[in-house]
């Protein structure tokens, strides 16, 4: 019995010492781990086969590529071993970092044997193979165990100063004070205790948020042996949405050439984010301004208008009044004064005029300035005294070259239309001796002509209604 006791408690004593001495045994610290590679060349990247275990079987290691390895936590080397396909020894660099990231480079023997190449390397946190020309290679393993480390500057890993800014009602950013410390690795962000990500600077978005719930958040910040420090903690309560639309706006509004000027009043709504003006139902503008013109609008074409406005929720008003607007050509009030030399023509200023073009009868006689209001037409423009031909006009010239249009009340006009008989030969040649003045005589043998005119054709239908 006593026996057994003994053996009992030798079993009990040696099995810490056993365990602690197997947790110091040196491991291969990059079995079955895949490298990140840079500069492949556009050839295949083989580094899963380089650290499989299999030793038998050569794949290509690029010349000038970088096969870099990289662990959770810091690492003490105490052996590096590499195999290839060659009998003779072949040198290869190994360059490593540590957490204060120093980095240095050696040379690794290399061949069909796996020579040892000794090393005592401490806190690594990545290490980096390389060859200078295309090699063979069967196997990489790096020998060691996992570093005593205390972080001598765990007291600059409290994350301070976390506030959430919201972008709109379901989404915004997490901001924070940055961990000022050459053994910092990353920071986790948590939702609901769940992790969302492991930024390493001092900012996480966050999205997809459900309106009116609230949220526990929370910060931590981790350093190179992968230690993760007391977290910063907050709640953040996502707002409902928005669905009161803003104050309809009242329209007026105006019409020119081609075009109309439009304006409203504003919504003094806070959170007003602009205006949409529709055009016969169809929206033509959005802005944030309260007045606008439409261009390009036909003459004589009747429109209707509205304008509505949003908010930053995107909620609509409804329509303001709608009001109709017909385009029309810019007119010039004109009028002329008849002399024996000259034709007095005078306009009233027209708004938008760059200048007026003179017209006589049609024809163009010149042009002015938008300060000039009045126009001499002389006989050699083509202008004839006492001619009832003799109208005058000045057209606005616009912005976008096109012309107004003329009104001259003041120019002489006789129509002879259907029915013209004696009676109208009589005020015809009346208003023409009026209009004539000392031409009188000439005026004259111009009326009787016409009376005899008027007299012999009625005398002769008068002769063919009675059947002579």
């Amino acid at each position: 019995m006593k026996k057994i006791v003994l053996m009992m408690l030798v079993f009990v004593l040696a099995v810490p010492w056993t365990t602690a001495f197997a947790a110091e045994q040196p491991v291969n610290l990059i079995s079955g781990k895949k490298a990140v590679v840079t500069n492949l060349q556009g050839a295949a990247d083989n580094s899963k086969y380089f650290t499989d275990g299999d030793l038998k079987t050569d794949y290509l290691m690029i010349h000038d590529a970088a096969y870099t390895y990289i662990f959770e936590k810091p690492v003490d080397v105490s052996n590096i071993v590499a195999y290839n396909g060659y009998a003779a020894v072949a040198l290869i660099t190994f360059r490593y970092s540590d957490v204060e990231n120093k980095t240095a480079s050696v040379s690794v023997k290399t061949s069909s044997s796996g020579p040892d190449n000794p090393a005592n390397l401490k806190k690594v946190i990545s290490l980096t193979f390389s060859t200078g020309n295309n090699m063979n290679l069967r196997e990489f393993q790096v020998f060691g165990v996992q570093s005593e480390f205390i972080n001598p500057e765990a007291d600059k890993f409290a994350v301070s100063g976390v506030k959430f800014t919201a972008a709109d009602l379901t989404s915004g950013s997490i901001t924070w004070n940055d961990v000022q410390s050459k053994y910092f690795k990353n920071y986790n962000v948590y939702k609901d205790n769940v992790l969302l990500g492991s930024p390493t600077n001092n900012r996480y978005s966050v999205s997809g948020l459900d309106y009116g719930k609230t949220y526990k958040f929370k910060v931590t910040a981790v350093d190179t042996w992968a230690k993760e420090f007391s977290p910063t903690e907050f709640s953040y309560t996502t707002p409902l949405p928005d669905t009161t639309p803003p104050t309809v706006p009242k329209l007026s509004g105006s019409a020119g050439n081609k075009t109309v000027n439009l304006e409203w009043t504003p919504s003094p709504d806070d959170d007003l984010a602009g205006y949409r003006v529709y055009q016969d139902g169809q929206e033509v503008q959005k802005g944030q301004g309260h007045k606008t013109s439409i261009d390009g609008l036909t003459n004589g074409k009747t429109y209707r208008f509205s304008v509505t406005a949003f908010d930053t929720s995107g909620n609509e008003s409804a329509g303001s009044n709608e009001i109709e607007l017909t385009p029309k050509s810019v007119i010039t009030d004109t009028e002329q004064e008849a002399g024996p030399d000259y034709l007095l023509v005078k306009w009233t200023k027209t708004e938008g005029a760059i200048g007026y073009r003179i017209y006589l009868n049609g024809r163009l006689i010149g042009s002015v300035g938008p300060a000039v209001y009045e126009y001499k037409i002389t006989r050699a423009m083509g202008y004839i005294p006492g001619a009832i031909s003799n109208k005058a006009e000045a057209r606005a010239i616009l912005a976008d070259g096109t012309e107004g249009g003329s009104n001259n009340p003041t120019a002489p006009v006789i129509e002879l239309g259907a029915g013209y008989g004696v009676g109208d030969a009589f005020k015809a040649g009346i208003e023409f001796v009026k209009l004539l003045n000392g031409w009188v005589l000439v005026a004259l043998a111009i009326v009787l002509a016409n009376m005899i005119i008027a007299f012999i054709y009625l005398l002769n239908k008068k002769y063919k209604a009675q059947g002579g």
